[in-house]
């Protein structure tokens, strides 16, 4: 996860670096909106999501967002300010949400998490199976995926098919575990997608996958046992986040 942060107040950069490294996210920190802006410049598009504060000094968040809309690809970007009066031009500027200060970290983990969904890829790397998250992407592409996530669902696709699979959102480091950790040559995993659903397994040798179909009896004890025992497979940050 790659964070963009612009925030004036000293006290508060201090903060946000102890969540950031906590939450092994990479990130920068800008003191104004001109130095976001050239962070965001800078970067074209590696972003995943921003956490823009509104009263800085020269250029503020608001101008430093009209900008980045205007100018690069779409990343998300969220308002922080201690003044509610703001948040009509913030979402009017283009941000996608609105934290009012102080702020809790549960609450703006819960946020980065569900503006920054992302779908899950699988490929081959020179020796290894990568199973990494792409890019972020735009809000109406994004939709989909948040509707999912508040049913800790995502998509998995492997790359050079089309077919993408519904899947629980600790997936992504199930596959890692089994198939680089343990050095197994197959995982499994449900497949949730409503018109096809199914017990798949996932060859490390060629990434092919084939499916058990199920009865609907069938499909949701299933289900209930993967939930059961990819909860082990959530992330550091989403432990930690938890625990507050």
């Amino acid at each position: 996860m790659n964070i963009l942060i612009a925030e004036d107040d000293p006290a508060i950069q201090v903060f946000d670096r102890a969540l950031m490294s906590k939450w092994n996210f990479d990130f920068d920190l800008a003191s104004d909106g001109e130095e976001a802006v050239n962070y965001a410049l800078k970067s074209r598009g590696r972003y995943d999501f921003c956490l823009m504060d509104v009263e800085m000094p020269g250029v503020n968040g608001i101008e430093a967002t009209r900008f980045i809309r205007r100018e690069l690809p779409y990343f998300p970007i969220v308002a922080v300010t201690a003044n509610p009066g703001y948040r009509d031009q913030c979402l009017s500027a283009g941000m996608d949400d609105f934290i009012q200060k102080p702020c809790t970290p549960g609450r703006l983990f819960e946020v980065i998490k569900d503006l920054s969904v992302k779908p899950l890829l699988v490929k081959f790397g020179e020796d290894e199976i990568l199973v990494i998250e792409g890019r972020t992407m735009n809000p109406k592409e994004m939709q989909e995926l948040r509707e999912l996530r508040k049913q800790s669902l995502t998509k998995l696709k492997l790359v050079g098919l089309d077919h993408s699979f519904v899947v629980h959102k600790n997936i992504q480091n199930k596959i890692s575990h089994d198939l680089i950790g343990e050095g197994k040559e197959i995982s499994e995993f449900i497949d949730r997608s409503p018109s096809e659903p199914g017990r798949c397994q996932l060859y490390k040798a060629n990434l092919y996958v084939t499916k058990d179909m199920l009865l609907p009896e069938e499909l949701e004890e299933e289900i209930w046992k993967e939930n059961e025992g990819v909860e082990k497979y959530s992330s550091p940050a989403e432990r930690y986040a938890s625990d507050e």
